[in-house]
């Protein structure tokens, strides 16, 4: 019985690495090949674009239960500390709230998470989490708020000669202008935002951008200039199955452009396409929007069932949306937004303001280093030890160093996106740029300090002898 026992404990202790090998790719909510190239990315930008298209382009279009499995991936990446997987996900996650309707809790996130990717200066991250902030105040129609962040990613994208993110930002840009009813920027934007799809031949993205210009001629009220400009987007967005919400929005911008036409009926049959679409994936905002445009055109054609059907369905998904709460809630987190990016700004320039003092403090210690060797070595009547010259010498690199990386580490902040290993590179270089160059100095020096006092010996003696010459 003993030795039984014992063999069936040696097979347990084999089978034990293969059993938590299996237990750990079964917790992995991730493909072993998406990991990889993962782990393989080089930057922190790779990484991001990486994961976000994965999530975007194939767990989104694959998985029913894919907000639930984002949510997975995102305290995988948590467990492993992993920042950039974290909060890649997170965006993602807050977007995809943000659709469903609680704008609210999509601009927590978001704001939470524009905090820690300002910290680590992810540029990708910023522009994507300032795209999905700009997106909540834009369902939540505060579009001057919308606007306002949506801006702040076009320098970033440009920074990264991103021309896909610019693309994504132009055209947010754009929409939000025809919105607002200010459709000559939307068309600036939007045109823009079409440019740049046609150049990167990004047909996914066309049926966005050009629908923007067609809505932005809507707010125009130029109507026969939008449509083929909607026949476009349609033909790009059916191609492209992923993009449902998108297809949704424009059954919503025919059914309005229709309706400034008085073409009712037209304009009620994609109201109606809108609708299952909206009501399968819980694009509430767009929901909305089918409702209003049914029951304002069965009010002109005074069909009351119809109108108080829609005018219900209508102000029942408004309220979830709108409520009083959200609404209260949007304008906090608003206001402590504006705190925090005001004290980021005060840190800014006090931190600047700093740095100007340490290199003026700099440059006083280097003079009155570089005054001391230079009168040491241009005395003539004072015989100087060479160790005194190399104790200045030393102090000067050190200076000179401590000048250089006050002045370039801005500049060496943004090339390594604050990277510890490639900050201490690159200052290692400098360093071995420099140290050559105090060897060479400080040899000509201690060269020109032994000729000196040779000079001043040989005075000296010259001085003594014609004393003794006098005297005797």
């Amino acid at each position: 019985m003993s030795g039984l026992n014992f063999n069936k404990m040696k097979k347990l202790l084999l089978l034990l690495p293969t059993l938590l090998l299996f237990a750990q790719v079964n917790s992995q909510p991730l493909p072993d090949s998406v990991i990889a190239r993962y782990n393989s990315a080089q930057s922190a930008e790779e990484k991001g674009r990486l994961l976000f298209n994965y999530l975007d382009k194939v767990l989104s279009n694959n998985d029913s239960n894919f907000l639930s499995k984002s949510i997975e991936i995102q305290s995988y990446f948590t467990k492993l500390k992993d920042e950039t997987g974290s909060d890649i996900t997170g965006i993602f996650i807050a977007n995809e709230i943000n659709n469903n309707g609680d704008y609210s809790t999509g601009l927590n996130m978001a704001l939470l998470i524009l905090s820690n990717v300002e910290k680590r200066n992810d540029n990708y991250a910023m522009a994507k989490t300032l795209q999905v902030i700009a997106r909540c105040y834009d369902d939540a129609r505060n579009y001057d708020q919308a606007i306002e962040y949506i801006k702040k990613a076009i320098p970033i994208a440009i920074e990264m000669n991103d021309k896909t993110i610019l693309s994504y930002t132009y055209n947010s840009l754009g929409a939000i202008y025809a919105k607002e009813f200010m459709p000559d920027s939307g068309l600036f934007y939007g045109q823009k935002a079409v440019i740049l799809d046609t150049e990167l031949k990004d047909e996914n993205h066309l049926g966005f951008s050009v629908s923007t210009v067609a809505e932005n001629y809507i707010a125009n009220k130029d109507y026969d200039l939008a449509m083929p400009f909607l026949r476009r987007a349609l033909k790009y967005a059916i191609v492209d199955k992923s993009q449902q919400y998108g297809t949704a929005y424009i059954y919503n911008d025919f059914a309005q452009a229709f309706q400034g036409t008085k073409q009712l009926d037209s304009s009620n049959y994609y109201a109606n396409l809108a609708i299952p679409i909206c009501l399968n994936k819980n694009y509430k905002e767009q929901l909305l929007r089918s409702y209003e445009y049914l029951y304002q055109n069965y009010d002109v054609t005074k069909q009351q069932n119809s109108i108080n059907k829609y005018f219900r369905l209508a102000m029942t998904t408004k309220d979830s949306l709108y409520s009083f709460e959200k609404l209260k809630n949007m304008q906090t987190l608003s206001f402590r937004e504006q705190l925090r990016q005001k004290e980021i700004e005060s840190d800014k320039i006090k931190a600047e303001d700093e740095r100007k003092q340490n290199i003026q403090f700099s440059l006083l210690a280097l003079g009155i280093v570089t005054f001391i060797l230079l009168f040491f070595l241009l005395s003539r009547s004072m015989i100087t030890n060479t160790k005194v010259i190399e104790f200045f010498g030393i102090l000067a690199l050190l200076i000179v160093f401590e000048f250089l990386n006050l002045l370039l580490h801005p500049y060496l902040g943004r090339l390594t996106n604050h990277t510890p290993v490639l900050m201490l590179l690159a200052l290692v270089c400098i360093a071995s740029l420099l140290i050559p160059a105090h060897h060479a100095l400080e040899k000509w020096a201690t060269k020109q300090l032994i000729e000196k006092n040779k000079k001043i010996r040989l005075e000296n003696a010259k001085r003594t002898i014609e004393k003794l010459g006098h005297e005797n």
